[in-house]
This record gives structure tokens, sequence and C-alpha cells, in this order.
């Protein structure tokens, strides 16, 4: 069992790799998942200022509590993002991903790297295979 923190870092690495192609998005929800970290990652900042300064003109000191613990889960999400990106990247595939993810390699005239592999494995993969492959792969 991996550490808090590798997953964490794995998970930024996996959404590093993962092809950001508009063909995946229906069947996989991390290109999803990486958009909304992204976003968040933007967002929840500037938020978490403009409620602060909201709070500090005309909230009442009695609502500080519930204010820092809304800031810190607002914080946490996108620690929440990378952690299950971390857990998902070492997650074997299933059977039929993995036929596919073999067939992928057969076509672009590589071996696999590995005898069982993961989501990390076929993101790698897929990337590969959108630079070098006709986007008709996917539907073959």
């Amino acid at each position: 069992m991996k550490s808090f923190g590798k997953t964490l870092t794995h998970g930024s690495d996996y959404s590093s790799v993962w092809p950001s192609q508009p063909e995946l998005a229906p069947i996989f929800p991390e290109q999803r998942v990486i958009y909304l970290l992204n976003w968040g990652k933007r967002i929840i900042p500037a938020l978490i200022v403009l409620s602060g300064c909201l709070q500090l003109q005309w909230g009442n000191t009695a609502h500080w509590p519930t204010f820092i613990a809304s800031c810190l889960f607002a914080l946490s999400l996108p620690v929440q993002g990378y952690y299950w990106l971390g857990l998902r990247a070492d997650t074997q595939l299933p059977p039929s991903l993995s036929r596919w993810y073999f067939d992928i390699n057969q076509k672009m005239n590589c071996a696999p790297s590995v005898n069982r592999p993961s989501y990390f494995d076929l993101a790698t993969t897929l990337r590969q295979a959108f630079e070098k492959l006709d986007r008709v792969f996917l539907f073959q």
C-alpha cells in the first residue's frame, strides 16, 4: 500500500499523462475529473479570498468556525481529485480494456510494457497512439 503523498504524486503524474481527446470523454471519467481539478485550482483560492473579505466586512465573529471549516473543505477538493486519480492509475484494467490495450500496442507495432496493465499504462499507450496513429484506431 502506498503512502498518501505518493498516491497524490501518482495522481498528478496520471493527470499529466492522460490524453485530453474528446473521443475519450464518453468512455472514461478521467477527462472530466482532470478538467474540474484544473478549474478548481484556479477558482477555489479566489472564492476563499472573496468569502473571507465578505466575512470580515459583514460577518459575525460567531460564524468564523463555519467559515474556516468550509474553506478547509474547499481546499481539500483538489486533493481528493488527485487522490482518486492516484488510486485509479494503479487499478488494473478489466479484461475488455486489457484486450484493447494489447490491440493498440499491436497496431503501433510495439511490445506492451507489462502483462497486467493498469490505467496508467493505458494512458501512456493512448497518448502514444494519438501521436502515432490515425484516430480510427479507437473504433476498430
